[in-house]
């Protein structure tokens, strides 16, 4: 019986649940015309991290409502082409993720617009006494149906860059 509370309390220790205390998203939108950054820090995140098998899984869901590009008519519109009042998240659920040294490999299903796209990203972490982690990736909109914006009959870029980071003291 011993033996059992033993290995209980060992894997206790090898696997955590991180608590991510400073998160941000941004997003970069590209023009002809000009270039810009949405970003939101009002990010919801569970992490779990087994660091006997490097081995973790991650679920992230954002509002699109919280990004800021630092002006308000270019956020409205993004609200209004996402279809924010239908689809008022977008949504990051894992089914892979392992860590090689300082990097996590993660695969997952990414929810936006009401499509949902498996995608890879490859994370920097860092696991000491501030944890973090930190990627990006690109999305197009054409893949998750959002009609894109023009701006003097062109439309905004088709690709988008994504990044992240979270942070935490934990």
């Amino acid at each position: 019986m011993n033996f059992i509370a033993l290995f209980f309390l060992l894997t206790l220790s090898f696997a955590q649940n991180l608590d991510f205390t400073s998160s941000e998203i941004r997003y970069y939108g590209y023009h002809v015309l000009h270039d810009w950054v949405g970003v939101s820090t009002n990010i919801s995140s569970n992490v779990f991290y087994d660091s006997s098998s490097k081995t973790g899984s991650a679920s992230v869901k954002v509002r699109l409502d919280s990004f800021d590009s630092k002006l308000y008519s270019r956020d409205s519109n993004m609200l209004y082409y996402t279809n924010a009042i239908d689809f008022p998240e977008v949504v990051f659920e894992s089914t892979e993720a392992k860590v090689v040294d300082d990097s996590v490999y993660i695969q997952g299903d990414l929810t936006f617009h009401g499509v949902t796209k498996k995608i890879k990203t490859t994370a920097h972490i860092e696991l000491n006494d501030i944890k973090r982690l930190s990627g990006s990736f690109q999305i197009k909109l054409s893949d998750f149906n959002v009609k894109r914006p023009s701006l003097m009959f062109i439309a905004i870029e088709d690709n988008m860059r994504i990044e992240y980071s979270f942070k935490s003291t934990q």
